[in-house]
């Protein structure tokens, strides 16, 4: 019989793998969608709205990796989670993937406006949350019993911040998007289009850069200097 912390360590490194190979596909899907500049808008309009449904399996990761590799390290004792504790994560965890496919769902109405703003918001606390408990953590404070583990950590708030300058190179392109989509673009819409893309990807590179780290980490659990 596989025990319970196996089934969850293959379902961490499942995750992993799904989050990468899901990023490559929305990334090549990216470039053909900013490069198909000889089709009308609305067909434009609509490989877009593919490419940003293909978009949440990476986001769909993000989200589930956390309570997958908090419960693990829960189960070794390196975070003071007891079962409750475990519980209480993963229920939050659901909320915000609830509350992630919300957004998504009403991106086009007055309040999937409202919901990206509270979500673009509530990463910088995200981030701040793992970069500052890892970093109390490396001084002998903080909840993580292990310098690998408070790496990770502040290696995910990394990652998140990827994540949000992705976003920011997205909200640079529909400065050009809805004239592209309405057959009414300028001259430099495709240009503007395309750069933002590129920007992005940058991100996207060191994003994938980070989640390499954090996987090594997480099989090696090297012992290392603060």
């Amino acid at each position: 019989m596989i025990d319970s912390y196996t089934l969850v360590k293959w379902a961490h490194v499942w995750v992993m793998g799904y989050w990468i190979g899901s990023d490559l596909v929305v990334n090549a899907l990216t470039f053909y969608t900013a490069r198909s500049t000889a089709l009308a808008g609305a067909e434009r309009r609509r490989q877009w709205d593919f490419l940003m449904d293909v978009d949440q399996h990476p986001r769909n990761a993000l989200i589930v990796s956390v309570p997958l590799g908090f419960t693990l390290a829960a189960w070794s004792g390196l975070v003071p989670l007891g079962s409750a504790g475990v519980l209480v994560l993963w229920i939050l965890s659901l909320a915000w993937f609830w509350y992630m496919w919300m957004t998504h769902w009403k991106r086009h109405s007055p309040l999937g406006s409202k919901l990206a703003a509270w979500d673009w918001n509530s990463r910088y606390l995200l981030i701040a949350a793992c970069v500052l408990t890892g970093g109390w953590s490396l001084l002998g404070r903080g909840p993580f019993a292990t310098s690998w583990l408070a790496w990770k950590v502040i290696l995910f708030g990394g990652v998140m911040a990827c994540g949000v300058a992705i976003r920011h190179y997205i909200r640079i392109s529909y400065q050009a998007w809805p004239r592209i989509w309405a057959d009414q673009k300028q001259a430099c819409d495709d240009q503007i289009v395309l750069d933002a893309m590129r920007r992005g990807t940058y991100a996207l590179w060191a994003l994938w850069a980070l989640l390499v780290i954090i996987g090594y980490l997480g099989a090696a659990k090297p012992t290392l200097v603060p």
